[in-house]
């Protein structure tokens, strides 16, 4: 998640984008819409063992703590900043204030003893800091060039491009300078099974990859993508129901992405051309100039990335299952060597239901990629609160919501209280319930604070790759990623039109807009059973959505649990028009919601991890 201009022009350009690509999910039954929700007007008492918890969480406490986390004084959070280390410490000391033992690193040891000779005395045993720290590139200033080089009867012809002018942007920000020859897969599409493969004796490693976007044939019902419901429903998938930036924001099922699938091929950089359009709609984008809104400010903030350091597999670099969008002019100079257009080539793969997918005669693409580099220190902040049961403790279940968040630019601060300051009083409250309940559960409980989720989820993938517990111990994670915000009347309604089937009606009549939570879980574990038997004594309106063991969806942490085959349960409540600006501040928020969805997780936390 980017906090820039251009991030959100690529924001809204990716659901586009998937709105082509994914598939579209079946029609629910009355059984189905019984099952995917949750929902109680009236909360019964507690068990005893979880009244001292349940009691420490409240509203006025989560909005104490929200306030001084975006607060002006926390800069923003941003990662790797002033702003974040204060935050840090802050969530520290409470960790420490409750008795929750930390489970970071182990202190640095160096410097030097004053007075010559070696002490006696031995030193105090070392305990662990409450920070996770590790290393990260920062790239900024990044600055693209595209080099076309087409070789035509022994004449060379030769034309530079430049990111942000001449096309989109920047080739996936790895810094220095990747000539290959080029590769052209038509819309890269393989589906043997209708005798229709791009990609058939296409040796794609070590190329740059030319595409069209989109699919053949969305228009002709006679197109070998038509003949099968599962192929239409893959490639021309209908219209989605409900909020799509939210359901993205939430999880889901994996999408079908054919850049994904190319990008395992091994090839050196994609380059796509939009199925349709003309090239001056590309350059009117690329030109616009933002006008000025009562509502929000225009902060054209430099752009800064950061990535795991030493991690070459991070999904931004060259081949990694992105894609960079170029004109036609760009791609018709490539072609210039087949004596073809790229709409020559479009259209014969239209009419003819073939491929046309060959090696680019006499073409070749340098990309150069300059940038300044700098290392700079991640921290997740991370405390443990030890199982009761002898043999179980050693297993563990992780609490984790991403601390950071955009920011400061000039007089601007992106507060973040919604995102995801509410998250991380949700986790600073489980912290605090549990270690006020007399009884602990019998499994160990790990709550941590994540840096870096803005960025690409860098601090949870860092404890992911690097845990502090082992992850073959680890049983469960929880979620929190925007808890404080409310639905209103309509956002329930485009919500609640997923759940429109027949006999459903009455039961979608009594959800509640102020207390309707969106939970994301693993399917096949006991999360969605617990998260009902625990709702009886909290009271929200719980939508269900079911994933399998291994797929994350969405962009919020759980997904770096579930790339390590960790199941989950995540919360998220309303996503509002204050995502990533600076409007969201605390004044906005709901502590009634915040306490009541930290109640929830608490329960189904100590449930989970006293099975």
């Amino acid at each position: 998640m980017r906090k820039n201009v251009l991030a959100v022009i690529l924001v809204f350009a990716a659901l586009i984008s998937l709105r082509a690509q994914a598939p579209q999910q079946p029609q629910m039954k009355l059984e189905d819409v019984q099952k995917a929700l949750s929902l109680v007007d009236k909360p019964q008492p507690a068990p005893d063992k979880y009244k001292a918890g349940l009691s420490a969480i409240t509203a006025k406490d989560s909005l104490a703590m929200l306030t001084y986390i975006a607060s002006d004084l926390m800069e923003g959070r941003e990662t790797a900043t002033r702003g974040y280390a204060l935050a840090a410490e802050y969530a520290a000391s409470l960790l420490k204030m409750w008795g929750v033992k930390p489970a970071g690193d182990m202190p640095m040891m160096g410097g030097f003893r004053m007075g010559g000779g070696r002490s006696s005395t031995p030193p105090p045993p070392q305990e662990r800091t409450y920070f996770q720290e590790f290393a990260m590139k920062e790239v900024t200033d990044s600055q693209t060039s595209v080099t076309i080089e087409v070789n035509k009867n022994g004449s060379l012809k030769s034309r530079t491009f430049n990111g942000g002018i001449d096309f989109q942007g920047g080739m996936g920000g790895v810094e220095g300078t990747l000539t290959a020859p080029v590769v052209f897969v038509g819309y890269g599409i393989s589906e043997p099974s209708v005798g229709f493969d791009e990609l058939k004796g296409l040796n794609l490693k070590g190329k740059i990859v030319l595409l069209l976007s989109d699919a053949p044939g969305r228009d002709d019902p006679k197109s070998p993508l038509q003949t099968k419901k599962e192929l239409k429903d893959k490639y021309f998938p209908a219209a989605p129901q409900g909020d799509r930036m939210a359901m993205m924001m939430r999880g889901g099922p994996d999408r079908f992405s054919k850049i994904t699938e190319i990008a395992k091929l091994g090839p050196a950089a994609i380059v796509q051309v939009q199925n349709t359009g003309k090239d001056s709609e590309v350059f009117k984008a690329l030109s616009m100039v933002r006008k000025p809104s009562d509502e929000r400010p225009i902060v054209n903030k430099p752009r800064r990335r950061l990535s795991l350091a030493g991690d070459s597999g991070t999904p931004m670099g060259r081949g990694g299952g992105s894609a960079t969008m170029i004109t036609r002019e760009m791609a018709n100079l490539l072609l210039e060597g087949t004596g073809q257009t790229i709409d020559d080539l479009k259209k014969k793969i239209e009419t003819t239901n073939k491929p046309a997918s060959m090696d680019v005669p006499g073409a070749k693409m340098t990309i150069a990629t300059m940038s300044k580099t700098a290392l700079v220190r991640g921290t997740n902040v991370v405390g443990v609160i030890e199982g009761s049961d002898p043999k179980l403790k050693d297993e563990y279940f992780v609490v984790g919501a991403h601390y950071d968040h955009n920011g400061v630019w000039e007089d601007y601060i992106y507060n973040g209280a919604d995102d995801n300051g509410s998250g991380s009083v949700g986790v600073l409250n489980i912290a605090m319930a549990l270690a006020a309940s007399p009884v602990k559960p019998k499994r160990s409980v790990v709550l941590a604070l994540w840096t870096g989720e803005e960025e690409g989820l860098l601090g949870s993938r860092f404890y992911a790759q690097n845990p502090i517990y082992p992850i073959e111990k680890t049983v469960g994670y929880l979620n929190y990623d925007m808890i404080s915000r409310p639905y209103d009347a309509e956002m329930l309604a485009r919500s609640m039109r997923a759940y429109g089937v027949p006999g459903a009606e009455e039961i979608v009549k009594k959800v509640r807009a102020p207390w309707f939570v969106s939970v994301n879980l693993t399917e096949g574990t006991p999360f969605a059973d617990i998260a009902r038997e625990m709702n009886q004594y909290v009271g929200l309106d719980l939508a269900f959505r079911f994933n399998a063991l291994g797929v994350g969806g969405g962009g919020s942490d759980h997904s770096s649990f579930a790339s390590v085959k960790v199941p989950y349960v995540y919360y998220m409540a309303a996503m509002t028009a204050d995502y990533h600006q600076t409007s969201d501040s605390v004044e906005k928020v709901n502590g009634e919601l915040i306490a009541k969805i930290s109640q929830h997780g608490f329960l189904t936390v100590f449930a989970f991890a006293d099975r």
